[in-house]
């Protein structure tokens, strides 16, 4: 078994470790939120407010940036004409900044707009359009502050530097705690909002510093220079390709919004505070190593070195693969301790924590498709391949909007997170078909024994998990849901490990080596 290279593994365990403070801590943002706001109509209203403005920043500024910039600096640094690179930045530095800008302006102006037709649902109730409008309007502001924060990053991963990309979604998070607690306890949802503001803020200017050390600096914008004319060809099928991922994340709350409130649950809120516990090992495992390897993945395409991209790509696939599965396993046998736990005080009710804990474990069905799908874009990104997944993903809509009303009349909100997870596993596995083309196979019978084995491994542990969990703790205790995270997790992780030894998962050694790189990676 090959090992990633050792500055890649530095790179991605360094991204791990201050992701999984920055999910930690975005796991409490949600607790404070809960705690406050539970799972009322007021932060339904709040999740429309906020998806809203992010679609918009992530189709025209922050994921279109993401995606373009760096395989195109990264073409300039290795060839050494860090000058170029440098005015390149400088130009589209400040263009983010006008666009951003035009965006919060344009934000103000229709919300009373735009609200209505991302969650028709809600119009049955005047009120809660209002405070949506409301919200929306006030989040469109941190957008701005985003997308500067996301281009900054973008340009010190380009030139190879992690450390505070990896660390800035950590300011963010306490910022917006401490904004939560401050202003939420006295000017309701509203105050979360404003919150979001100061966060982003906070993470775009912690940043600056060090990007102005690597030659960042505004410039006037050149729209007819040759990269910023060759960045804006790829720019419209990477946005396009933007919309479909995000419309199709989207479909999920447009339906929920005709889903009926039961017992104080909103099945907006529900499915928020669900996807966002099930997107924290994604962001952990697979955002870390996704973003670890794209300039690798770059510079391999841009030499032409087609083997040296798909090694490196199904090696990272088949090493989240060994990780993401007992990660699914747990959240779907041990969800209703996990959401007691996290989120069952103030006024998040046990009727929110249980139709949390049912979509949870809908959504953790599809959480390693989910995950592939970071690595499985990232080689068509850096083979700068933009429209496969636009055209793959426009499919994935019909069939989310179709499945989401099917299953969404059967089981409410638990059947919208199931439609979710059977389009994320049939989406990736579309596009490893398509990719074998390009990259002269996949390694297939590699990849599937990685996923046979660990599948394996993890449903025997997903059953030991709740068996463990059954034999500790009185379900009425205040302790009980520790208690059975401790007994399922813990009697979970040794079988699994013990069952991948037998199984001969050689990929956990991978994951192994890059976790005994921890203290490089730090220094």
């Amino acid at each position: 078994m090959r090992p990633l290279p050792s500055g890649l593994a530095r790179a991605a365990t360094l991204m791990a470790v201050a992701t999984v403070a920055s999910r930690v801590l975005g796991l409490l943002r949600e607790v404070v939120a809960a705690a406050l706001f539970g799972a009322s109509n007021a932060k339904a209203a709040y999740v429309i407010a906020y998806y809203v403005p992010f679609f918009i920043q992530r189709l025209l500024l922050g994921g279109t940036l993401s995606i373009v910039f760096i395989p195109t600096i990264s073409r300039y640094l290795a060839r050494g004409e860090h000058d170029e690179a440098r005015a390149v930045s400088a130009n589209l530095f400040t263009l983010v900044f006008f666009i951003g800008a035009g965006m919060v302006l344009a934000g103000q102006l229709l919300a009373p707009l735009i609200v209505p037709l991302a969650a028709p649902g809600f119009t049955a109730s005047p009120g809660l359009i209002t405070l949506a409008v409301d919200l929306t309007r006030i989040i469109f502001v941190a957008m701005l502050f985003l997308a500067l924060s996301v281009y900054v990053t973008g340009f010190l991963q380009a030139h190879n530097h992690f450390t505070t990309p990896a660390l800035a979604p950590l300011v963010f998070n306490v910022v917006i705690i401490a904004g939560t607690l401050l202003f939420g306890t006295r000017y309701g949802i509203r105050g979360l909002a404003v919150s979001w503001i100061l966060g982003t803020a906070a993470q775009f200017l912690v940043q600056v510093p060090v990007a102005r050390r690597y030659g960042l600096r505004f410039g006037r914008p050149q729209l007819r220079h040759p990269a910023i004319q060759g960045l804006a060809r790829l720019a419209v099928p990477a946005m396009l390709g933007l919309a479909v991922v995000e419309i199709n994340a989207y479909v999920g709350r447009f339906f929920a919004s005709f889903v009926p409130s039961q017992q104080g649950a909103n099945a907006v809120a529900v499915l928020d505070y669900a996807y966002e516990v099930v997107q924290a090992p994604a962001g952990i495992f697979a955002i870390s190593i996704a973003t670890a390897i794209f300039p690798l993945l770059s510079a391999h395409a841009a030499a032409d070195a087609r083997t040296e991209l798909r090694a490196t790509a199904m090696l990272a696939l088949r090493t989240l693969l060994a990780i993401i599965l007992p990660v699914a396993a747990f959240a779907i046998a041990l969800a209703g301790p996990l959401i007691r736990l996290l989120f069952e005080r103030g006024v998040f009710t046990g009727a929110a924590t249980q139709a949390v804990a049912s979509a949870m474990s809908a959504y953790a069905l599809g959480l390693p498709a989910i995950a592939a799908y970071y690595i499985v874009t990232r080689a068509y990104y850096a083979l700068q391949d933009m429209g496969t997944p636009v055209r793959v993903g426009g499919l994935m809509i019909a069939l989310n909007a179709v499945l989401d009303y099917v299953l969404m009349r059967l089981w409410g909100a638990t059947g919208i997170a199931l439609a979710t997870s059977v389009v994320a596993t049939v989406n990736v596995l579309i596009l490893l078909y398509l990719l074998r083309r390009r990259l002269d196979g996949v390694e297939a019978r590699r990849v599937g024994a990685t996923l046979l084995r660990t599948g394996m491994a993890a449903v025997v542990s997903g059953g030991v998990m709740a068996a463990a969990a059954q034999a500790v703790g009185s379900p009425g205790t205040p302790a009980a849901p520790l208690l059975q995270l401790a007994a399922g997790g813990g009697a979970g992780a040794v079988a699994y490990l013990l069952l991948s030894r037998m199984l001969r998962v050689d990929e956990l050694s991978v994951a192994w080596g890059m976790l005994r790189r921890r203290g490089a990676a730090l220094r």
